[in-house]
């Protein structure tokens, strides 16, 4: 677990149902060897992340690797489950940044989980995800009966958040609601009408391990931020002009240079061309197949 403040029962959770529920998380993966997920919603600032943290070192049984256990949008889920299960890690948490209001980036959202969770059943790992709110998720992610609950992140305190936690059951009827705006035009007013399982405080990370954890995050949505300019600015990496042409990175490259096109940007491992190479690598599909 997070080293730091304990409550009277030396853990960072005030309630013993949280406990057993976590317990129930672990074993139904550990011995059922079922696909489970863990969702954290609520308000902006209030504490969502953190208490993932939390709740990821609890289920770990010690702190997390942020590096490895600790995915902030885009293809980082998939990249850092993949890392988790060949380390034998218990728990991922992704941790979504992507800017909901826009319908591209919800359906890209979802239809990422949905690739993952069908593929992810045997890996043996519990996926805990932030997001502002539940109701952004497709109904199909909890027809696959793998969302476990939703611990909505209600208030914050000086040293803790408040949490309220409901079960699978509720969160159904919860999210229901949410996505009723016609009937229910203020979202936080639904998750007073729908009482949860129960509630409890999660106490903040210590010091040095919230500052570890900012300039984590703050470091991953710069270069999440760098991306979305560069796509803006119509630059594409081999492997977006491949999905844009449906062919593989390599095939790209070797059209690439065939073309004798330099790349305009170069950061770290990746390469961005100018978008405007799609259109002329199409041709050269047909016309020159290897």
């Amino acid at each position: 677990m997070e080293e730091g403040n304990y409550f009277a029962n030396n853990l960072p959770f005030s309630d013993k149902a949280m406990i057993m529920n976590l317990d129930k998380f672990k074993k139904r993966v550990d011995l059922k060897k079922l696909a489970s997920v863990i969702i954290i919603d609520g308000g902006l600032g209030l504490g969502k992340t953190t208490t993932a943290v939390q709740i990821a070192s609890y289920i770990e049984g010690e702190p997390i690797d942020f590096t490895m256990q600790l995915a902030l949008g885009g293809t980082e889920l998939s990249e850092k489950l993949l890392l988790c299960q060949e380390a034998k890690k218990k728990v991922l948490i992704y941790d979504e940044a992507s800017d909901f209001n826009r319908r591209g980036a919800l359906t890209k959202f979802n239809a990422e989980l949905n690739r993952v969770f069908d593929i992810c059943r045997a890996f043996k790992i519990i996926i805990i995800i932030v997001l502002p709110s539940v109701k952004v998720l497709d109904n199909d992610l909890f027809h696959k009966g793998i969302v476990r609950g939703l611990f909505h992140v209600a208030d914050k305190g000086i040293n803790f958040n408040l949490v309220w936690a409901y079960s699978t059951y509720r969160l159904l009827y919860l999210v229901n609601d949410l996505k009723n705006t016609k009937n229910n035009p203020v979202p936080g007013k639904v998750y007073l009408k729908h009482k949860h399982n129960f509630d409890f405080r999660c106490q903040n990370l210590t010091s040095k391990r919230a500052i570890e954890l900012e300039g984590f995050s703050t470091s991953s949505k710069l270069r999440v931020l760098k991306e979305v300019v560069y796509k803006q600015a119509g630059l594409r990496t081999t492997k977006e002009i491949g999905e844009s042409l449906g062919i593989s990175a390599r095939l790209v490259q070797m059209r690439i240079k065939d073309l004798g096109v330099k790349p305009i940007l170069k950061k770290g491992r990746k390469i961005y061309y100018d978008s405007d190479i799609i259109e002329k690598i199409r041709p050269l599909i047909v016309r020159n197949p290897r």
